[in-house]
């Protein structure tokens, strides 16, 4: 099946070429008006054209962002669920389309250079192998998935975000139990919330010290602000958490808690916190990640290469203005303290809630697509031993029925962890 090409009539000629180059590469292409068979109607044929595609790639420029013939072509892309690859023609950033091109992998053509299209040659390569669209044949999401070990390790889905959250929740306990030398990461915002309540319900299960003696810290941290600013993430982490964890008398000791700091003040914040994940390594890092495939505070959309990020320890990243919505849209800064990239890959256990509907599609991502920078939380996919905790609907809007595994209590699920003996 071919490449579906979408493009603003002012780039016609770019977009002819583009098509031909793929084709010139074993990429069949479909572009318009040049594949509309004489006498059918135009809006028919791009729909046919868009629900037959194997991939939509989108010449991005200032036109397209305004056009509603554009918009209207990406639409029924995300309703088909083709995966569309945004090439960047100018140096801006999507408005008008930025709610459909927040979780795709972008491709900067600044220089127009043929040599440049080859990386996309290889990115659509890589997510649709040529022979499926030589053969012409449907593809399903077990056909999409990635080559290589499955993943994550367990995919669980639950009825409710309820349950979900327990599974998670608990978890954080049986690692902090089981790497009682290393440290526990916490996540931070909406997420978090629900992960933090269960968690408070289900410490009494582990006490009286439910992280077993772990060194606690949380993944990031706005810089700038004071840890009693309303934005501040190691403000939410101790009132949502550890404050109700003590009023049930199960709190950690404060030796155990090391949450980050968004000031510089005795100590630099970069520098204690390295201190601490090298002295007490993760065994246990709970990562929350964004619809748009942001984790741990980097963008989607800014790197190229995978080696860029995966071994990032801590430090301060400034994040766009897409990325600040995801992370906190009062925050005072554009900027944030977090571990890093590579200390969450070095974890003993990477657990992933996805509790929300709007994550379906970047879960989709998550576990059926190659990795790349351009979505950073498909990095994770380099952690083997990964557990999704999440809900029926979503791995049904997420097309993931297949890869999941489907518990009705917590508890089971565990249970069945415990008898695999390869997780913990």
């Amino acid at each position: 099946m071919p490449v579906f090409i979408s493009y603003h009539h002012s780039r016609r000629a770019t977009a002819e070429h583009v098509a031909r180059y793929l084709e010139a590469h074993g990429v069949p292409a479909w572009v318009a008006p040049r594949d509309i068979r004489p006498g059918m109607d135009w809006d028919e044929a791009v729909a046919d054209a868009i629900s037959t595609a194997q991939a939509f790639v989108l010449l991005f420029c200032s036109e397209a962002d305004q056009s509603r013939h554009v918009k209207r072509e990406i639409h029924l892309a995300d309703h088909a669920k083709i995966p569309v690859y945004p090439v960047r023609l100018e140096r801006i950033e999507p408005r008008k389309l930025g709610y459909f091109l927040t979780a795709a992998q972008w491709i900067d053509w600044l220089d127009e250079r043929d040599s440049t299209l080859d990386r996309l040659i290889k990115v659509l390569e890589s997510a649709s192998p040529l022979a499926w669209l030589d053969h012409g044949t449907d593809i399903t999401p077990a056909a999409r998935q990635a080559p290589g070990p499955a993943w994550p390790r367990l995919l669980a889905a639950f009825k409710s975000e309820g349950p979900a959250a327990e599974c998670a929740a608990r978890l954080v306990f049986e690692g902090a139990r089981r790497f009682p030398d290393h440290s526990v990461v916490l996540p931070t915002g909406r997420t978090a919330t629900l992960l933090f309540r269960a968690m408070v319900r289900a410490a009494g299960d582990y006490g009286p010290d439910p992280f077993a003696g772990s060194v606690i810290l949380n993944d990031t941290e706005t810089f700038g602000v004071y840890k009693k600013h309303p934005t501040s993430r190691t403000r939410h982490v101790r009132q949502a958490l550890l404050d109700r964890l003590a009023k049930a008398g199960l709190a950690p000791e404060p030796s155990q808690v090391h949450l980050l700091s968004g000031l510089i003040g005795k100590t630099d914040p970069i520098t204690e916190t390295s201190r601490v994940l090298r002295d007490f390594p993760p065994g246990v890092h709970v990562v929350s990640i964004s619809p748009a495939g942001e984790v741990l505070g980097y963008d989607v959309g800014t790197y190229s290469n995978d080696e860029t990020i995966v071994h990032d320890g801590c430090r301060i990243i400034e994040i766009s203005q897409s990325g600040k919505l995801y992370i906190d849209g009062d925050q005072p800064s554009r900027s944030i303290v977090t571990i890093g990239l590579g200390s969450c890959l070095g974890a003993r256990l990477l657990v992933l809630p996805v509790f929300t509907p709007d994550k379906a599609r970047i879960l989709n991502q998550l576990v059926s697509f190659e990795t790349t920078a351009g979505v950073p939380a498909t990095l994770l996919r380099r952690h083997s031993t990964a557990i999704i905790c999440t809900t029926e609907r979503i791995i049904d809007e997420a097309l993931l029925t297949d890869s999941a595994e489907f518990y009705a209590d917590p508890r089971a699920c565990l249970a069945e962890i415990e008898l695999r003996k390869d997780i913990f």
